[in-house]
């Protein structure tokens, strides 16, 4: 079959994080089946299982990887990766060669340079998960900020929601309304595999604690662990998932943390699942305690309670519903495990699929593209 691209016209996909690959990998899959061809392009901020979300979703492998060394898990590596970047930024023909359109996804670091370096190739920048703000310029640190430069480049904006769309009002560009966060997609998508896990046998919690300004600062230490051991002491088994930057930082200091989590009967420590094993651990858990935003969406889309370890969020998804916000409040968080069970909703079950509108667009924009060549 002909494939649907377009003369000196490329279509760029930039992805730098595995919850950026998750997120759009259904749309990924989707410009395949459809035969659109796509460029795409790796920055390697995370390299963990990055290969088996590829394969989990059918995409293809990345056809440039902009950085071969260590994932960036800790302060150090992360600077190394960002001079990389910032070095081959100066070079924006040599990785966007072809005019074309650049999808750039969400909140990273990795979001903001693929908007400033394709436009310097002279590329028109689309924004997925547009339009999300917390109206707090470091919090959540650095998403706030890598957000607005986006907004700064970028001519079009997918947005989750009428909200985001609002939050645009002063930026010129097309805005779309894609009805809902693409993650929808990517959850709809695993929970039709038929994955299978070992569940605990008892009822359990499903602990994911990453974000810089919790694990980088005393309130770590402080303040997560004692609330994680008082929600354990209430009987609950808690199945704390290590990201890879938790995990450096819970074995650091003669890995007197992470001992004392281990040796806690209540507290399990596990790496971190696939993604579908992951969708199948969630969905048969409790509740959840995360600091994520993708996970705030997943598990609103999933009705799971969840308890998010912040103080502000940038997302509107489930909150004051399926997700409360702790603020580290020990009386918050006492309140929501009191009512935890009469927060859980079904499965949101719906035939809205933002990858279809964003791919819609594309084969329009196409058509567009090639009536000018």
């Amino acid at each position: 079959m002909k494939q649907n691209n377009i003369p000196n016209t490329k279509l760029y996909v930039v992805i730098g994080t595995r919850a950026q690959l998750i997120k759009m990998a259904p749309l990924m899959n989707l410009l395949q089946k459809e035969k659109i061809d796509y460029e795409f392009i790796y920055t390697a901020q995370h390299k963990e299982t990055i290969s088996r979300i590829l394969e989990d979703f059918h995409v293809k492998t990345p056809d440039q990887i902009l950085y071969n060394k260590s994932e960036a898990t800790t302060l150090t590596k992360f600077i190394g990766w960002g001079l990389s970047m910032f070095l081959k930024s100066f070079f924006p023909k040599k990785i966007f060669p072809n005019k074309g359109i650049i999808l750039t996804h969400g909140d990273t670091v990795t979001t903001a340079w693929s908007a400033i370096v394709g436009k310097l190739a002279g590329c028109k920048i689309a924004h997925i998960e547009s339009g999300i703000r917390s109206f707090k310029i470091f919090e959540p640190f650095a998403e706030e900020i890598m957000r607005l430069i986006t907004f700064r480049f970028s001519d079009v904006y997918f947005c989750p929601n009428e909200w985001a769309i609002n939050n645009l009002k002063k930026y010129k560009g097309e805005k779309i309304n894609l009805g809902l966060n693409p993650v929808y997609d990517s959850v709809k998508f695993a929970l039709m595999s038929d994955t299978k896990i070992e569940l605990p046998n008892k009822k359990f919690v499903v602990v994911s604690i990453h974000r810089f300004e919790n694990i980088l600062t005393k309130k770590l230490e402080q303040t997560i662990i004692p609330l994680l051991e008082m929600i354990a002491n209430l009987d609950f088994l808690l199945v704390f998932i290590l990201h890879p930057s938790t995990r450096n930082v819970l074995k650091k200091n003669n890995m007197v943390l992470y001992n004392r989590l281990e040796k806690n009967k209540n507290i399990t420590l596990k790496e971190r699942y696939p993604y579908f094993e992951f969708l199948q651990l969630l969905k048969n858990s409790e509740f959840v305690i995360t600091d994520g935003g993708s996970n705030q969406e997943e598990l609103s889309y999933l009705g799971k309670p969840t308890l998010l370890f912040r103080n502000v969020t940038e997302r509107i998804e489930g909150l004051d519903d399926t997700v409360v916000l702790s603020h580290f409040d020990r009386k918050i968080i006492k309140e929501f495990i009191s009512n935890y069970k009469t927060m859980q909703k079904p499965f949101l079950n719906v035939q809205t699929s933002p990858s279809k509108v964003i791919i819609n667009y594309l084969i329009k924009e196409f058509s567009s593209l090639k009536s000018t060549n």
